[in-house]
């Protein structure tokens, strides 16, 4: 079984209802704007998401985006 994990480290299980349902709640319309990435988490990017989820609700954006979005 596949999971997703949002941006606030909820965990969803990965499936057609949910992804339409999370498409819905972000009221995309066009999802050529979407962009799946895959990334590698070893023992630094791991220090990163524990020191970032204490403080933050966009987890994954902010260790994983970081300087791309300014």
């Amino acid at each position: 079984m596949a999971f997703m994990v949002m941006d606030d480290l909820t965990v969803k299980p990965m499936s057609t209802i949910t992804s339409i349902t999370l498409l819905n709640t972000f009221n995309v319309k066009d999802v050529s704007f979407l962009h799946e990435k895959t990334v590698i988490v070893d023992i630094q990017k791991g220090l990163e998401l524990v020191k970032a989820s204490f403080g933050s609700a966009t987890v994954l954006t902010d260790v994983f985006l970081e300087g791309l979005l300014d």
